[in-house]
């Protein structure tokens, strides 16, 4: 008895379409997070060194405040 109602329900959410968007969305959005992780795996390690490479410039200038309170002067 319990398992024929089982296995007429499954049969029953086996059939039905009603949840079909919501897995689509989850499938998708689980896509587009995927590949933003894998663009940050190639990205990150070049935006590092750029950084690095452009760190002491910015610690040896003055920078904007100084040239527009005229320090230079």
């Amino acid at each position: 008895m319990v398992i024929d109602m089982f296995l007429r329900m499954l049969g029953q959410f086996c059939r039905s379409e009603s949840g079909a968007v919501t897995v689509d969305f989850v499938t998708i959005t689980a896509v587009i997070v995927g590949f933003g992780m894998g663009v940050m795996l190639l990205v990150v390690p070049g935006i590092e060194n750029a950084a690095s490479s452009i760190e002491p410039v910015i610690q040896s200038s003055e920078g904007l405040a100084g040239r527009l309170i005229g320090a230079d002067n």
